[in-house]
């Protein structure tokens, strides 16, 4: 069972402190890290290339000093680093070990990986160890020279620079998230194939080298950047040996690292990096020294260095002429360089094949729980991509914190975001709304365990005291980000009541409580309808998708609350519930329209309770200033998922056109869908990274193709172009080389300096799990006939219109009151009545139709909730009729 930590960040936060209506916490995040390292960048552009430029030295650091060297700002594009920098997002595959060959679905079992890893075109990047948020190495790629002046990279260091390689990647296994990197030169007639795995007996990643130099004596170097728990600065590399042979090692000094072990202290962590054959010449080469820069632009080899700190790089002749090598990255806890040199060495003197094979034995006992729908079994391009989108999620899942699923292990654009100073940059954390998508594909896969340790963690980890789930933390619970999102507070208790009803989990046999359900049903009663951040974390105010999750967890809380007998609660979730329905229209539609969009219909976030005021919204992410009425997104659609709305609904109807004539791309696979208008956070108009670039447009959004095939399921469209099957294979479409789906796709079809292709992902993050576990349900939705994350209860609810209500007129105080002693009192023909403050429900007893109740209010707001009727029925079928009143106290 998950453990929640009790430190001071996880509670007795004033509620109102999370309901910030700021700009973007990405794009304050992106753009503050890059603005902080750009300007140490000596002609990178932004590309997170490697070396000084040749003859230009700085400062040596060998041995000597525990600063960087400083860097000179140059104009011109060269793939040089002097100050350390990230990868792009534009990941082509994923690994990590799992399991032990039982097929469990649960994490944190014996012998699932504590290592995981992510590839580029070009490189092996963004190394974690010994958690799924916890960055150890940048990237490790290959230099190809001849010792003479030719020298290559395998990395792309800049996509806008042509050079001599040809790179291609194949997933080299279908039953496991095996890849191989085959590169080519374009000039010469060398070829380098490279297969990588996790080591699942030790913690290590494993590449298997066959370099063929074309008979010309070209040497193969393997080049590696550190940057040891989430930054550079503290870095200290060295050369040692181990049984006669050279390894490279480095290890992290620094303090103040974001990501903290059990007792709250950094981590302490090593590397270190070993061939077998043994490297012939290695060196651990401050990236400042000219010799760096000699041989890794010029391919000449000059004066080995044996220590360096801070950004560095470690580099080894893998050998000269054709050759065949097994090269490992190990990693140890602990500030001694000489475990992870034990670990590196083991795991490259291992037989590649036997590795593999024990490798690729634990995803196949995995799969074997893994139900492939029949819409995609047998398909060339769809099975594959199923069941690469299942491991995916499964190797998003931490193996210290099971069920703690991370968003995506990229730092999005991390080409220009510094690496130096240890930060909490990219996705590699959990989004309480992310881990709900991933719950729903890893149920309907079939993975029922991993499913429950997802909400287990949700509840007993993720929520604070007083029901508040904050918009993301760490791995360990730790709030990263604060922000209320009232859909990542509503999703859990959706969860909660698929686990219990669907899943057929007894309460008490789970890793949470009623009373957890209740805390966070009651924050949602108190602070809804309105967020302080929709789902794409930047606006606050009255949300359509934010308003759907709210109802889908309230009606399931009181679901919840009417089988465990806590009747009181029932009546006043189901009240609010069936209040924020009846709303959800009169807030967030639009009756008048504007000059571009016919009316009526909905738009994305409204910041009061009149949708037709003509309110202006700047948008975040450098966006522009709307009429919020012209900001259009498809999050309504949320309505009709989650079975508050029917999908024939005449405003549903209305506003998908709406949706198509303002937010709909057709690119060369199918439809694609921005996320809303003037959206901001993407590639500038020349491709440029996000961070730096100029007049940023989001680009396409994957899961948004998939969310309309899932109204297009309800709908019961059979044929054209929004078929349910036809955008499934829109959304294979947009899949890379390495079937890993992205969060956005190129919009357009004009060339731009970095080379984005339309319809192909981009430099912002790929994996994303959203977008894999958007597959997997519409997939899974086109078997059903329906959209399989459809909460049953919401469904049989409001499918049929409301049931019938009872009877309610009752006087409720004023919004001010000068004392918090007040009498509630009414008539009903109800059986029961519920009395709430701020959630806190009791029934009152009904005399003759008649009640009266005497409650206490706090100094302060109060949200008094009255909710009249049968106390017995379930939440599908309960008539409730309600009355609410937000009361503040003056005295």
């Amino acid at each position: 069972m998950p453990t929640r930590d009790t430190g001071d960040d996880r509670s007795g936060t004033d509620e109102r402190e999370h309901r910030s209506t700021g700009g973007s916490t990405r794009r304050r995040v992106l753009t503050g890290a890059a603005a902080g390292g750009l300007a140490a960048v000596a002609g990178c552009g932004g590309s997170g290339g490697d070396s000084a430029p040749d003859g230009e030295a700085t400062e040596s650091t060998t041995g000597a000093t525990d600063t960087e060297p400083a860097a000179t700002p140059r104009a011109d594009p060269e793939p040089v680093e002097l100050a350390p920098f990230w990868t792009t997002g534009e990941k082509v595959g994923v690994g990590t070990a799992v399991g032990d060959g039982t097929g469990s679905g649960r994490a944190g079992e014996a012998r699932d990986g504590r290592v995981w890893y992510t590839l580029t075109r070009g490189a092996l990047t963004g190394v974690r160890f010994p958690r799924a948020d916890l960055l150890n190495a940048r990237r490790m790629d290959f230099l190809i020279a001849d010792g003479q002046g030719y020298a290559v990279r395998t990395a792309e260091l800049d996509r806008r620079a042509e050079d001599d390689v040809e790179r291609t990647t194949v997933p080299s296994a279908d039953d496991a998230l095996c890849y191989r990197h085959e590169f080519a030169s374009t000039s010469r007639d060398w070829t380098l194939s490279v297969e990588y795995v996790a080591d699942p007996d030790r913690d290590a990643v494993v590449a298997d080298l066959t370099f063929d130099d074309g008979g010309e004596g070209l040497s193969l170097y393997a080049v590696c950047r550190p940057a040891v728990t989430t930054g550079t600065a503290g870095d200290r590399h060295a050369r040692p040996t181990a049984d006669g042979d050279a390894v490279l090692s480095a290890i992290d000094t620094s303090d103040g690292g974001v990501v903290r072990d059990a007792d709250g202290d950094d981590y302490d962590v090593s590397m270190a990096l070993a061939s077998t054959p043994g490297f012939e010449w290695a060196t651990a080469s401050p990236v400042g020294e000219p010799a760096t820069a000699r041989l890794l632009r010029r391919g000449i080899e000059g004066e080995r260095s044996r220590t360096a700190t801070g950004n560095a790089a470690l580099i080894g002749r893998v050998g000269t002429g054709s050759t065949d090598a097994t090269i490992a990255l190990g990693f140890a806890e602990g500030a001694d360089p000489t475990a992870a040199v034990t670990v590196a060495r083991e795991s490259a003197d291992a037989p590649f094949d036997e590795v593999r094979e024990t490798y690729r034995a634990g995803w196949r006992s995995w799969l074997d729980g893994v139900d492939v729908p029949e819409t995609v079994a047998g398909d060339g391009t769809l099975e594959p991509l199923y069941v690469t989108s299942a491991m995916t999620l499964r190797a998003a899942e931490d193996a210290t914190f099971p069920g703690a699923g991370v968003a995506s292990p990229c730092v999005p654009w991390g080409e220009v975001i510094p690496a130096s100073e240890p930060s909490d940059v990219g996705y590699q954390y959990v989004w309480a709304r992310d881990l709900y998508q991933s719950f729903t594909a890893l149920e309907a896969m079939g993975k029922s365990e991993a499913a429950v340790a997802a909400v287990e963690y949700l509840f007993g980890v993720q929520q604070r005291d007083g029901g508040f789930l904050p918009q993301n933390t760490y791995l360990d619970g730790r709030t990263r980000w604060g922000g209320e999102q009232l859909d990542e507070i509503a999703f859990p208790l959706v969860l909660a009541r698929r686990v219990t009803g669907e899943l057929d989990r007894a309460l008490d046999d789970l890793g949470f409580a009623y009373s957890d359900i209740a805390a966070s049903a009651d924050y949602v009663l108190r602070n809804g309808p309105g967020t302080g951040q929709e789902r794409w974390e930047e606006e606050g105010g009255l949300s359509p998708s934010t308003i759907a999750a709210e109802i889908a967890g309230l009606v399931s809380a009181a679901d919840i609350a009417a089988e465990t007998g806590s009747a009181a609660d029932a009546l006043v979730w189901l009240a609010t519930a069936d209040r924020f329905r009846e709303g959800v229209q009169k807030w967030c539609v639009t009756q008048d329209g504007t000059d571009r969009h016919e009316p009526p219909y909905y738009f994305r976030v409204n910041g009061n309770r009149n949708p037709d005021d003509g309110t202006e919204r700047s948008l975040a992410n450098g966006g522009r200033t709307f009429d919020e009425r012209n900001v259009i997104d498809a999050g309504f659609l949320e309505l009709v998922r989650l079975g508050v709305l029917p999908a024939d609904d005449a405003i549903v109807e209305h506003s998908v056109a709406v949706v198509d004539d303002a937010i709909r791309i057709e690119t060369p696979h199918g439809p694609g869908f921005y996320r809303y208008t003037g959206d901001g956070y993407g590639e500038g108009d020349n491709g440029a990274p996000f961070p730096v670039g100029t007049d940023t447009t989001g680009r396409l959004w994957p899961l948004l193709t998939g969310e309309r095939a899932e109204y297009e399921l309800a709908a019961g469209t059979d044929s054209g172009p929004d078929r349910p099957a036809t955008l499934l294979s829109t959304l294979a479409g947009f899949a890379n080389e390495g079937r890993m789906l992205p969060e956005q796709v190129w919009d357009r079809n004009e060339p731009t300096d970095y080379g984005w292709s339309f319809g192909a992902g981009t430099g912002s993050a790929t994996p994303l799990s959203w977008s894999h576990a958007a597959f997997v349900r519409v997939a899974n939705g086109i078997d059903a006939g329906e959209p399989i994350g459809t909460p049953s209860v919401v469904r049989d609810r409001y499918g049929g219109g409301l049931p019938p209500r009872p009877t309610l007129d009752v006087s409720l105080p004023d919004d001010t009151v000068d004392s918090g002693d007040v009498t509630i009192a009414g008539e009903t023909d109800a059986q029961a009545v519920a009395v709430a403050v701020d959630g806190d429900a009791r029934l009152v007893s009904v005399d003759d139709g008649r009640f009266t109740a005497d409650v206490s209010l706090s100094s302060g707001r109060n949200t008094l909730v009255v909710a009249a009727g049968d106390p017995d029925r379930s939440a599908d079928r309960a008539g409730v009729a309600g009355a609410r009143v937000d009361v503040s106290v003056v005295e």
